[in-house]
């Protein structure tokens, strides 16, 4: 900063604090956020939320800005949340008073949540909801997540909050809004089946037989990816039509709310950089513990828990397959992969969304207020 004034600011009359300075003499407010297990800072600068109104020989004097209109809220849902850190008082301004609702499926789960980095809501002034939800032998569907969060959307409506939906699970994100393919539950009885057919004649002959009942279908899925052909031969025993014919059909729109989509976005070097503190983070914080502590649950091996990234490679290491430097480097390079994915989904499958560069997202803050 190039200069700093000493000066109080004075909000509503009722809240003193001493400020930042940029040399244009915008005032700003330090707050803090989590990101990755790790605390970070950022400046909000005062004028976006409230009018200056007057100075003195040892203060400058702010109201809320009035004209800040969000939806039907009036301004006294602009949220002033003061919090201890250290010996400093940061200020948070939360423009947007709202609840958030994870579309993670791996957060989902009790487990692993340093694995995970699933929020400690617990910490979190803004309510959570459907993180460390389930135990990680439970499997849930694309539908059961869209029911539950359906009827949270509704609840947080009622409360005249904003729903906030997050996650980095494409499929939840295209199920609001596009809709779900009208297929039937599945028996499980049908699943059990096709789950003994692995074990016994492996995923090739299952993708073989996929590929006689549903060619269509076969095409676009993976032959190794063996979730989505026990799930397309699942449809086909269970209801005689192929899951490619469900495809076909109009789509059911199980939320009918208007929403305003934004997709996160920043150069892949920094990501991949992230993406390996983090793992780095993991592993300082005791992720090996933690993944030690599910093995002894004896969950079955086809549990949801078990596809997060890194539970297989500190398996192996804990199993004395591999070291700890081979383990830590894989679950990198696993993760590279992944977040290249995300990367296609969300270029392909969310092209009209709005574009946040998380690098700079405190730039966008109004831009998104302006949107809601």
């Amino acid at each position: 900063f190039k200069n700093s004034i000493k000066k109080k600011v004075v909000l509503n009359k009722d809240i003193t604090f001493n400020p930042r300075f940029y040399a244009d003499d915008k005032i700003l407010l330090q707050t803090e956020y989590r990101q990755v297990n790790a605390k970070s800072s950022h400046f909000t600068d005062v004028s976006l939320f409230a009018e200056r109104k007057g100075d003195s020989k040892n203060h400058i004097f702010y109201e809320y800005d009035k004209s800040l209109d969000i939806k039907s809220f009036d301004d006294s849902k602009i949220d002033l949340i003061i919090q201890k850190t250290s010996n400093d008082t940061y200020l948070k301004v939360n423009k947007i008073d709202s609840e958030i609702i994870n579309a993670d499926s791996i957060q989902l789960y009790k487990d692993l949540s340093i694995l995970t980095a699933r929020p400690l809501v617990e910490r979190e002034t803004i309510k959570h909801h459907l993180y460390g939800l389930l135990n990680g032998d439970i499997k849930w569907s694309v539908g059961k997540w869209l029911q539950e969060t359906k009827v949270l959307i509704q609840n947080i409506i009622e409360k005249r909050k904003i729903p906030i939906i997050v996650g980095g699970t494409g499929l939840y994100f295209k199920a609001i809004t596009d809709g779900l393919s009208p297929i039937p539950d599945i028996d499980h009885l049908v699943r059990d089946k096709l789950n003994d057919l692995l074990l016994k004649e492996g995923l090739e002959s299952l993708y073989l037989d996929l590929q006689k009942v549903d060619e269509v279908a076969a095409e676009k899925i993976n032959p190794n990816d063996k979730q989505r052909i026990i799930r397309a031969l699942g449809v086909y025993n269970g209801t005689k039509k192929r899951i490619s014919d469900y495809w076909k059909m109009e789509r059911v729109k199980y939320i009918d709310k208007p929403t305003v989509n934004f997709s996160i976005e920043a150069e892949r070097r920094w990501i991949y950089e992230k993406c390996d503190s983090r793992v780095d983070n993991m592993f300082r914080e005791g992720v090996i513990d933690e993944v030690k502590n599910l093995k002894n649950k004896n969950y079955s091996k086809d549990s949801p828990i078990f596809k997060a990234i890194g539970v297989e490679e500190i398996s192996s290491f804990l199993d004395e397959k591999i070291s700890i430097e081979e383990a830590s480097d894989l679950i990198k390079f696993k993760t590279h992969q992944y977040a290249k994915r995300q990367i296609t989904w969300i270029n392909n499958q969310m092209i009209t969304w709005n574009k946040i560069n998380t690098q700079h997202s405190d730039k966008n803050v109004d831009e998104i207020i302006k949107k809601l």
